[in-house]
């Protein structure tokens, strides 16, 4: 006697997303420029609520699937394998799928509450992250299934990701501690040299540290108070100048403003950030000063010739060392850039290349003389850039026979003194009185010292 297969599900299933497909087809066809916006919000709800009822009805259907041996037919390894054959979709945006779909049937409430459209997939991930980092209270998860539901039912997903934590927090606060430990251990920071040099930085911080990183970025990217405003009779000017190439350190938008300068999104400032952290590690002295490296403080060592500093356009090129070992080869421009603020040591060579002397390495810039431009200038000389100085530049290069004196010197943020050597900015004037900005643009822009504004 052979036992009936109940296909009513299926016969369904199928007739559902026959009547999806036309919805869809119509759905597709709206002109939506031609919509008049009168009742497009209600309508948007009722779209974003169907879409939270098929993702679940989608997720679940995965799993069952995922469990039959449909996709074997077809020579597939797994279910996610056979999806990302049969569309144009991720393997890990399968997985994801497939990885809900488990979820919920552990928790049959908050499935129901994301079928019925109460809640939506940013919940479901929250809840599953949640899940993934406590092991240890995953049970009492299960066993508020209900409670879980009805909250997310009334929060957004941040608050919801918060409330969970809450949640295992109040229940068992050591079983929270043992867990998160076990996460914390794994931690990792990943830094790779390129071939060219680049260097890429990836990782994943506990909490703790993290915040401090974050903190720390957060501390080097602001800038010193300024003083109280004085009123300006001519506020159309200062507008100029700020869409003219000054820098708005509070100012975290990334689209750029008409004839916007500098205008750079939060990633790209961090790189500023991260360069005056590693300058104030580096010069930090007595018991937080960090261990020498081959008999030397964290330094940055070029080998260049003596033709690339003195003369721009000179063929030669410089080397990065590491450890003493030439490794990256960059260019005489970025030699003379690293050189404007920097120790010197000449080493005498022969014809043949070898070496025959080493001299006491000597700096540039007398740190008198550099605290002197930081006691004149208090911040970045750029116009309207209140960053702090980070490097001291020439007026008149070194390379042209600039002297090294307080009168052709000015200091500026490490962004501002990239832009100059790289010829996007120049700058010539009285370090003492007005220095006038040129860009290759055409723009002209005039900066006083502080202390005669």
């Amino acid at each position: 006697m052979t036992a009936l297969l109940d296909v009513s599900a299926d016969v369904e299933l199928a007739h559902a997303a026959a009547l999806l497909e036309e919805a869809a087809t119509t759905l597709a066809a709206v002109d939506v420029a031609a919509l008049t916006g009168i009742g497009t919000g209600e309508h948007l709800l009722r779209l974003q609520r169907a879409q939270r009822q098929i993702d679940a009805v989608t997720s679940a259907t995965m799993v069952k699937f995922a469990r039959s041996s449909e996709w074997e037919i077809d020579g597939a390894r797994h279910a996610v394998a056979w999806l990302e054959g049969r569309s144009n979709d991720s393997a890990g945006a399968g997985r994801r799928l497939l990885g809900r779909g488990h979820l919920l049937e552990a928790f049959p409430c908050v499935f129901t509450a994301w079928r019925d459209g109460q809640m939506s997939t940013q919940h479901v991930d929250a809840l599953r992250k949640i899940h993934r980092r406590y092991p240890r209270l995953r049970e009492v998860l299960v066993a508020v299934d209900q409670e879980i539901a009805t909250v997310a039912s009334t929060c957004t997903p941040m608050e919801f990701f918060q409330r969970l934590r809450e949640l295992c927090h109040r229940h068992d606060p050591q079983a929270v501690a043992d867990d998160e430990t076990d996460e914390r251990i794994r931690a990792s920071l990943h830094v790779s040299t390129h071939l060219d040099g680049w260097v890429k930085i990836d990782g994943h911080l506990d909490p703790i540290l993290g915040a401090r990183f974050v903190a720390a970025l957060e501390a080097a990217r602001r800038h010193p108070e300024p003083a109280p405003p004085t009123p300006d009779p001519d506020a159309a000017r200062d507008a100029a100048h700020d869409r003219d190439g000054a820098r708005d350190p509070w100012d975290t938008t990334d689209v750029p403003l008409p004839g916007d300068v500098e205008r750079r999104p939060l990633s790209q400032r961090n790189v500023d950030a991260l360069e005056r952290i590693l300058d104030a590690a580096a010069a930090a002295t007595g018991d937080d000063a960090l261990p020498r490296v081959t008999g030397e403080r964290p330094t940055v060592n070029v080998t260049v010739p003596i033709e690339a500093l003195m003369h721009d356009g000179a063929p030669q090129a410089a080397w990065l060392e590491r450890f003493g070992v030439p490794t990256t080869l960059i260019s005489g421009a970025a030699a003379r850039h690293l050189a404007c603020d920097a120790s010197l040591r000449p080493l005498l060579v022969d014809r043949r290349g070898q070496l025959v002397a080493m001299l006491p390495k000597v700096r540039m810039l007398h740190h008198a003389l550099r605290r002197a431009v930081f006691i004149r200038d208090v911040h970045c000389r750029f116009p309207r850039c209140r960053q702090r100085i980070d490097q001291v530049h020439h007026l008149i290069f070194h390379s042209h026979g600039g002297p090294t004196v307080l009168g052709n010197l000015i200091g500026l943020c490490g962004y501002h003194h990239r832009r100059i050597h790289d010829g996007t900015w120049n700058a010539e004037g009285d370090p003492g009185g007005p220095v006038i900005f040129r860009s290759r643009m055409g723009q002209e822009l005039t900066s006083d010292p502080p202390c005669r504004r």
